[in-house]
């Protein structure tokens, strides 16, 4: 059996006091990751063509040769996606547009193809959803106005989500001292019900975490509400990055104008972001020139240090001082940049001046971008000599008798009542569901139980109050049944999503046997008049 095992996002060892628990921690990352590559591997069988599964892109857990090299690949932190959509702006006014998220007009949504798009508000929605090259800040400010301090984050959901998990008591600490806010308790980080009282999670019986908490939402940061913890925007998720990594890997026919050309043939990511057409181009490179590529261990998303050469203080301290690692690290061994999770830029109290005093180039920093800009973002690969597999032609669309319902995510019926209904804010005031902010991190079940949950699909063919339209839904493995009580649309971003589409709610009883298999289950769900249906990996947990 393989030792391999993935680590945390750099190496972090938030148990450190408690072996239990960061043994336990270990354990469901590893189960986590492991999951989300299976689901990446799958390519779309479900309602695309040309959209294999990947043969050059390897889980570890399964295949880990020796001498692997690793290469760094960076991208620009500040959002390439505004000047894209309003190149008339000036520079300060992108500055402007990416802390506040006020768009000054909608955008095609449709940007690989315009033709066939609609103008929309601005997205990815969200509280800070317009800063989707997964690094996210928010700004403090003193009375003045001025800028005291800047939070920036690149963490990842998931890696939140299973701390809750384990102990939402540690996730409390967690935020009290990154944010320097001892002032937090933990009902603020609870989903809470229309009494305030925090909605439990049938999965471990403490409360439903909110990723979107009163600490952890929006731009700015002050002693009441605000702050930056971790990522928020709906495609600035870990799932999402391994899912974009598997899918950029298969090669293509054809020669590409430019990276966006590369990344709407193959259907991964979103066109003009800084992020996903580098990172896709990267990848299919290196399985071009004969590689098998993953994310290098520990995968994650990282910041790096930045450029100070064109700051001024009004001391002409060395500005770098002033920049903290607060989680994360300067280096890891053997491995290319920076591992920052969280960083935060800000003046001791015992010099006469703030972050606001201080110039980059001859601008005082009047924006917490104007720090973004001075930095990039990067992901590590690992890749092996392998060979070289064949080319596709541009992912297209089935026929609908090649078509088969997708399942996408797997909840308890209390956690999507809970999360479904609560809209989100966004400053361009565009409806969004907390259920947004969702991850693929699969809800627990013991055997020998019966639950009430819902499933959300698409390309499903059924009709609701139509009971003869209901599909059948199959688990692998062995003594869990379900059966599709009711059906309902369901209008959400799927986690790794820019944009809200619409799909269908299937709430199900699912009964598990006293001697189910235990561990990570895959679901499939039938459309009626289909065989053989495909199953999604890792959406139930049986322990």
């Amino acid at each position: 059996m393989s030792t391999f095992q993935f680590m945390p996002p750099a190496n972090i060892q938030d148990f450190a006091n408690d072996a239990s628990n960061q043994a336990a921690l270990i354990s469901l990352w590893n189960n986590n990751i492991n999951g989300f590559i299976q689901q990446g591997m799958m390519g779309n069988p479900w309602n695309a063509t040309n959209a294999p599964a990947p043969t050059n892109y390897f889980n570890p857990l399964v295949n880990n040769p020796d001498g692997q090299i690793m290469q760094a690949i960076p991208w620009p932190a500040f959002p390439g996606r505004l000047a894209y959509n309003y190149p008339t702006l000036t520079q300060v006014e992108l500055f402007a547009l990416a802390d506040t998220g006020l768009a000054p007009a909608d955008i095609n949504n449709n940007p690989c193809n315009t033709t066939t798009g609609n103008n929309v508000p601005y997205f990815p929605y969200g509280p800070r959803g317009w800063q989707d090259e997964y690094c996210e800040w928010a700004v403090t400010r003193n009375s003045e106005g001025k800028i005291t301090r800047i939070d920036f984050t690149c963490e990842n959901p998931e890696y939140y989500n299973s701390v809750w998990l384990i102990s939402p008591q540690k996730v409390l600490e967690l935020y009290q001292n990154t944010l320097n806010k001892p002032q937090i308790v933990l009902n603020d980080l609870c989903v809470l019900d229309s009494e305030n009282n925090p909605v439990i999670n049938p999965s471990t019986g403490q409360p439903l975490y909110n990723p979107l908490n009163k600490w952890n939402i929006g731009s700015n940061s002050t002693a009441k509400t605000g702050g930056a913890m971790h990522l928020t925007s709906t495609p600035n998720t870990i799932q999402t990055e391994i899912g974009l990594a598997c899918a950029s890997s298969v090669q293509r026919n054809g020669t590409f104008t430019d990276n966006n050309a590369l990344l709407c043939c193959g259907q991964y990511g979103q066109p003009h972001r800084n992020s996903d057409p580098t990172i896709g181009a990267q990848v299919n490179a290196f399985v071009g020139e004969g590689y098998s590529v993953t994310l290098a261990n520990p995968p994650g998303l990282y910041i790096q240090t930045p450029d100070f050469s064109s700051y001024v203080a009004p001391d002409n301290a060395d500005c770098s001082e002033f920049w903290t690692i607060v989680r994360g690290a300067a280096s890891m061994d053997g491995m290319p940049g920076n591992f920052i999770l969280h960083a935060v830029f800000e003046v001791p109290s015992s010099k006469p001046y703030v972050v606001g005093d201080i110039l980059i180039g001859k601008q005082k920093i009047s924006w917490g971008s104007q720090v973004t800009n001075t930095f990039f973002m990067h992901i590590v690969a690992a890749a092996y000599s392998s060979s070289t597999p064949q080319s596709y032609s541009c992912v297209g669309t089935p026929t609908p008798d090649q078509t088969f319902a997708q399942p996408l995510q797997l909840f308890y019926e209390t956690v999507y009542n809970a999360m479904y209904p609560s809209p989100v804010p966004n400053p361009v005031r565009n409806p969004i569901a907390l259920l947004s902010n969702s991850t693929y991190i699969a809800p627990f079940i013991n055997q020998g139980t019966t639950a009430n949950m819902v499933i959300t699909a698409d390309t499903c063919t059924a009709v609701a109050g139509n009971a003869s339209t209901y599909p059948t839904i199959t688990f692998d493995g062995t003594g869990i049944t379900a059966t599709v009580n009711s059906v309902a649309p369901v209008t959400y971003a799927v986690p790794g999503n820019s944009q809200p589409g619409t799909y269908t709610a299937l709430f199900v009883t699912v009964t598990v046997a006293a001697n189910a298999t235990q561990g990570y289950r895959s679901l499939s769900v039938a459309n009626v008049g289909q065989s053989n249906p495909i199953a999604m990996p890792a959406l139930l947990n049986v322990l």
